[in-house]
């Protein structure tokens, strides 16, 4: 419930809305005076209410996916991740000239990561929020006060969640044990966490594991599952779009178990992304996809019996090995009309909007009662942020829709994508009472649904 004196404190000016949505910063930044002539002539009545937006400085915040935060400078999170996209999109094999091939390789990704737009909204958010300057130095000469011990570190990730108001967030696990929450310098009480199945639906996992047939394999995946909501669990993450598309061809469970049985007796050329198996037969890539397409949908249908959402990863942008063809949501649209899996009652949460593909998950979330979505990974880049909020709104009910950061580097990432949810949002749901009919009540109660409270309902939080 919020205060009938923040209902009041609706209607700031367009411009300040957006510093006053994006949370608390330790320096102020001053509006710019008006001119002498407007001062003499105030604007007209109708030109006033145009530049109104909302303030939810006020408002928690609930951030719906995350992954570990690091220890460590941003510089080093950075370069290392210009490694990681060289390791990712390099050709696999050694041949003359590939020691000059990765350097220079990894000079690009470096340009490419050090040159991206939210690189310099994140600078300057710090500057304002420290009184440091705008620059890579700026930045790390703030983390290097926290980073020295696991103490320093958990109070500093405190700190800066009290700081944007950030009640709870979805942590994904890195865990390969259902069973064992993620390890994390998060305070306990400040997350709540998801699990990726992914690896057991690697025949290697199978084998590591001593199934041999599905039947033994399907027993050992609900296993897993059930053990991980025993331990706590929110929520099950298909990270599949990293090598793969959605789609799900119809498989019996005697196809599945000869697909199976196929592929314990061959071995892979190679491992890709996240250590997914590469055949190097027509024969063998068919078979890995009949027997995953049916755990899929056991996944699916069993992830609606023990009530916790699937989420799915669906977007391109950065990292290289997201390709527009894996991660088209259209095939989603035979998943969610599957009747088994209707009947299971499952909930699905496509996150990261779907981008570049967003009018599409606005559609679909506007049809189906079960499905939801995030703004996670682009709440870094304001302008796609606003495109993402302004495209799923136009269509789809608030309670559809939830922020996210999807930080995977240093603390500071979560406040900064927590700072421009707030500002794009206030500016969006300011158009929304000006323009298209809302009332400030109806305005804030979408403010309040995708700040925090649908993720609440859909996390159990």
């Amino acid at each position: 419930m919020f205060r009938r004196s923040l209902l009041r404190q609706l209607g700031i000016g367009a411009a300040a809305g957006a510093f006053l949505g994006a949370g608390r910063p330790a320096t102020a930044i001053a509006a710019s005076p008006a001119p002498a002539a407007a001062a003499q002539s105030p604007e007209p009545k109708t030109a006033r209410r145009a530049a109104r937006g909302l303030d939810l400085r006020s408002v928690d915040v609930v951030d719906s996916h995350m992954h570990g935060l690091s220890r460590t400078l941003l510089s080093v999170a950075y370069d290392k991740q210009a490694v990681g996209f060289t390791d990712a999109f390099a050709a696999p094999g050694d041949y003359p000239g590939r020691a000059q091939v990765l350097a220079n390789m990894k000079a690009g990704f470096a340009d490419l990561v050090w040159g991206q737009p939210r690189r310099i909204g994140y600078l300057n958010y710090i500057a304002r929020t420290y009184g440091v300057p705008a620059t890579l130095a700026g930045f790390d000469s703030v983390v290097a006060k926290h980073i020295g011990s696991d103490t320093d570190f958990t109070a500093y990730v405190a700190a800066i969640f009290d700081r944007e108001n950030i009640r709870t967030v979805v942590l994904q696990s890195a865990e390969p044990d259902p069973a064992v929450p993620p390890k994390t310098s998060i305070p306990l009480d400040r997350f709540v966490w998801t699990w990726p199945f992914a690896q057991t639906f690697f025949p290697d996992w199978a084998r590591k594991n001593n199934a041999s047939t599905l039947e033994d394999v399907v027993a050992l995946i609900d296993r897993a599952l059930e053990r991980a909501v025993a331990a706590g669990c929110r929520g099950f993450k298909n990270v599949s779009a990293y090598y793969r598309p959605y789609d799900l061809s119809p498989v019996t469970p005697s196809a599945a178990d000869a697909a199976l049985r196929t592929l314990l007796a061959a071995a892979p050329i190679r491992s890709g992304v996240m250590d997914v198996p590469l055949y190097g037969t027509p024969k063998l890539t068919a078979a890995f996809k009949t027997y995953q397409d049916y755990l899929f949908k056991h996944v699916y249908v069993r992830a609606g019996e023990l009530e916790r959402p699937i989420i799915i990863h669906s977007a391109v942008a950065l990292h290289p090995s997201l390709r527009p063809d894996y991660n088209n949501p259209l095939p989603l649209y035979d998943v969610f009309g599957d009747g088994d899996i209707q009947r299971a009652g499952t909930r699905f949460i496509v996150i990261h909007g779907g981008y570049p593909s967003h009018h599409v998950i606005a559609s679909m979330i506007s049809q189906f009662p079960n499905v939801y979505t995030d703004v996670s990974f682009f709440s870094k880049y304001p302008g796609a942020l606003e495109e993402l909020y302004r495209t799923l709104m136009a269509l789809a009910p608030s309670e559809k829709i939830m922020h996210g950061s999807d930080a995977n580097t240093v603390p500071e990432e979560v406040g900064y994508c927590c700072s421009n949810s707030r500002a794009i949002l206030a500016r969006v749901l300011g158009d929304y009472k000006t323009y298209y009919g809302w009332t400030a009540s109806d305005a804030m109660n979408a403010g309040n649904n995708i700040l925090h409270a649908n993720a609440r309902r859909l996390f159990r939080i």
